[in-house]
């Protein structure tokens, strides 16, 4: 088995960890793994930042607080923290 690290990208309402989740993509250590939206989920693995850091993901990359909160991209797609979480997974 081989420790290897899973990257989770959530983006929230605001640069607050605690701030409601609004999307996420879960990138797996896995050759030919694919990052999609699964239509039948029925929402997020996490409501927010902080309950993934509760769940044991550590935060490796927080959003840039140097942009506008009133930038009309970030209205779209969110204030994106990237979190890591390392694992055993079998080759």
């Amino acid at each position: 088995m081989a420790i290897k690290q899973r990257l989770l990208y959530l983006s929230g309402q605001s640069m607050d960890p605690r701030s409601p989740a609004i999307s996420q993509a879960l990138h797996e250590p896995i050759e030919g793994t694919i990052v999609e939206i699964d239509p039948t989920a029925k929402g997020l693995d996490y409501a927010t930042v902080h309950d993934a850091v509760v769940d044991g993901w550590r935060i490796v990359h927080f959003p840039d607080q140097r942009g506008s909160v009133y930038d009309s991209d970030v209205e779209v797609i969110g204030f994106q923290f990237i979190l890591e979480k390392l694992e055993e997974f079998n080759d």
